[in-house]
């Protein structure tokens, strides 16, 4: 006979059509039943290692040992990677985790057997952060799997995994990941206890984690890296970051970082030191083209045009005659029409969708010239602008950027090019304060940190990447 608790667990899912109950009887009078989501557990592995081994017991009754017959089903059980529980929230906790349960008549605890077998993709190359030179793996939906990568990389005992379920309804598994020794104790006790106030129904997507933890400060600014590299992931463990990984979420974060870390790529590391240093300082020109051309153009146009050559001045002044709208207005519309065309782009099927992106640009871009709308150079501005958008190494990032390229517009119409120094005082002294877990963003600009300047915009030869012997780890802090 089954117990209240096992009969109300069994009613509960009964109506689910994943919901399998497998009743077999042990020597023909022993009720046996077994219960799983399908859809979630390996059923094979179910059928090989409890139903089948259940099955061919047979009971000697002659023997003393066996005048209790629910004994021998229970070594049985207890011979196989089974735990014992008798709380029902357990069993059904267990259920959602890929787990079968197996209740024994007369007995009132269930007996759970680990089989999961959630589908997953399999590993594939990565798609926001190629390189032409490296590793092609990248991480999947799958947590466990993604720690197996990161694994696979750094074979430390030292390599220390901390486990979290977060959410009150989805019951997400969220690891935070770190190498002792590498990353402070004081940081790592300062995230562990960010991730355990979490209170939330659910989460679906490190995302959600990242804006329970990350400093509540406001700022464009991405405080954490996000990467779907399993080296990335790993080099930065080594240098003593911390790496949270959420399930179902191909990708994971690493904090702190600093503001020169998202002028870093993968590839960097792959190709020779000065190469790799000319390919950041393009990176970090783009940053500054980005934000400063489309602002720096319309503060000219309206309020310095002294500063324009005489030559180009007259050019300028040709090619807005008939224009109707001011720089400002100008410079606002193609950008707003570019980010739509980017959306798109993203939106549509991968085969059309780059073919619509740029079709749409140049015949946009074109038709509004002819169209008298705006002028050629703004055109020219834009495309520049929406170019260096594009060689970011990290997304999160680019977003900074168009949002600071908005706000220098506005201040170049207000104020010319004063107004443009104003905003550059203002972003330099606001990155200065910005930290992340007491890490200064500007870091090590600000305050400076000789030792680091080793992999900022520069990238020395790996023979002199090693600090010296008696300096102090500045991730030691």
């Amino acid at each position: 006979m089954k117990t209240s608790a096992q009969s109300a667990f069994i009613h509960q899912f009964e109506r689910q059509p994943d919901f399998n109950v497998q009743r077999i009887l042990v020597d023909s009078d022993i009720p046996v039943t077994c219960c799983y989501l399908d859809t979630i557990v390996d059923t094979a592995l179910i059928e090989k290692t409890v139903l089948s081994p259940l099955l061919d017991i047979h009971i000697d009754r002659e023997r003393p040992y066996h005048e209790n017959r629910t004994a021998l089903i229970r070594d049985k059980l207890s011979s196989l990677p089974c735990t014992e529980e008798k709380s029902f929230a357990q069993w059904v906790s267990a259920l959602h985790h890929g787990q079968c349960i197996i209740f024994i008549a007369g007995i009132d605890a269930g007996y759970l057997l680990s089989a999961p077998a959630f589908p997953h993709r399999n590993i594939q190359e990565p798609k926001t952060e190629k390189t032409v030179r490296g590793p092609s793996e990248a991480f999947t939906e799958a947590i466990m799997t993604n720690v197996g990568l990161v694994r696979s990389r750094i074979k430390s005992p030292q390599l220390v995994f901390e486990t979290f379920e977060i959410g009150e309804l989805s019951c997400t598994k969220v690891l935070m990941g770190y190498v002792q020794g590498k990353a402070s104790e004081a940081r790592i006790q300062a995230y562990r206890e960010r991730i355990g106030q979490i209170r939330t129904e659910a989460v679906f997507e490190g995302a959600n984690i990242e804006e329970w933890i990350e400093d509540k400060e406001l700022t464009p600014f991405p405080r954490m890296l996000n990467t779907e590299r399993p080296d990335i992931a790993s080099a930065h463990l080594v240098e003593g970051k911390i790496l949270i990984f959420t399930d179902g979420t191909p990708s994971s974060l690493i904090t702190p970082v600093s503001f020169f870390q998202f002028f870093v790529s993968a590839e960097d590391y792959y190709q020779q030191p000065l190469f790799a240093t000319l390919l950041r300082w393009l990176r970090f020109l783009s940053f500054l083209l980005s934000v400063y051309t489309p602002s720096i153009f319309i503060a000219l146009s309206n309020y310095n045009q002294e500063m324009i050559p005489s030559e180009l001045l007259i050019n300028l002044a040709a090619q807005r005659e008939g224009v109707p709208f001011p720089a400002f207005v100008e410079a606002l519309i193609m950008l707003v029409m570019f980010e739509l065309l980017r959306e798109a782009g993203v939106r549509m099927p991968s085969v059309t969708g780059q073919a619509i992106s740029i079709v749409g640009a140049v015949v946009l871009g074109q038709a509004a010239v002819e169209a008298g709308l705006v002028s050629a150079a703004m055109v020219i501005v834009v495309g520049i602008t929406a170019m260096a958008n594009f060689v970011s190494p990290s997304f999160n990032f680019g977003m900074a950027q168009r949002i600071l390229q908005f706000s220098f517009m506005v201040l170049a119409v207000s104020l010319g090019m004063f107004g443009i120094l104003c905003g550059t005082l203002a972003l330099v002294v606001h990155l200065v304060s910005l930290k992340t877990t007491g890490e200064p963003y500007l870091s090590p600009l600000a305050p400076i940190r000789s030792s680091e300047f080793r992999d900022t915009l520069f990238r020395v030869p790996w023979y002199k990447m090693k600090e010296p012997r008696n300096a102090k780890k500045a991730t030691q802090r």
